[in-house]
């Protein structure tokens, strides 16, 4: 968690260092309690060859059967947090590569909306290009047909 930490801006590293250190704690806190578990169950292990038909024994042993199964859970709950943390690493890292992914393809859309620009510009010049040889040739059609039938007036009729 601390390697990915480092990816991070100043901000975001603060607060996910505060919370490494407070998952840290958090197992320091765990391992401590599991380890009074052992003790008192090696405590009460002891204590039980001494006297077998106590009624304080029998209550020592529900507690000790307590005991053992909060230890139980406390594992269990252990590895699914390392299971989740490990789970939250996995995912960290795959949201990295489809940021980079989106950033790469964002990056590919300006450079095409770029391209569909000058594009653009280009087929605009050629349609006004070709617009202005439409109009010309039409003015020239004019004039000949003009000049044809000035010819054609000085020469029948003149």
């Amino acid at each position: 968690m601390e390697i990915e930490m480092r990816k991070f801006g100043p901000n975001s590293r603060a607060s996910m260092n505060n919370k490494l250190k407070q998952y840290k704690l958090d197992v320091e806190i765990i391992q401590k309690e599991m380890k009074k578990a052992v003790d008192v169950s090696s405590n009460f292990r002891n204590y039980q060859s001494i006297n077998q038909n106590d009624p304080e024994r029998n209550k020592l042993l529900q507690i000790h059967s307590s005991l053992m199964n909060t230890n139980d859970t406390i594992v269990r709950s252990t590895q699914i947090a390392i299971e989740t943390e490990q789970l939250g690493n996995n995912v960290l890292t795959e949201l990295n590569e489809q940021g980079e992914r989106l950033r790469n393809a964002n990056d590919q859309l300006d450079d095409t909306k770029s391209a569909l620009y000058r594009s653009k510009r280009i087929l605009k010049k050629l349609s006004m290009g070709a617009f202005y040889n439409k109009f010309l040739i039409f003015f020239i059609i004019i004039l000949e047909l003009l000049s044809l039938g000035a010819v054609i007036y000085w020469k029948f009729f003149s």
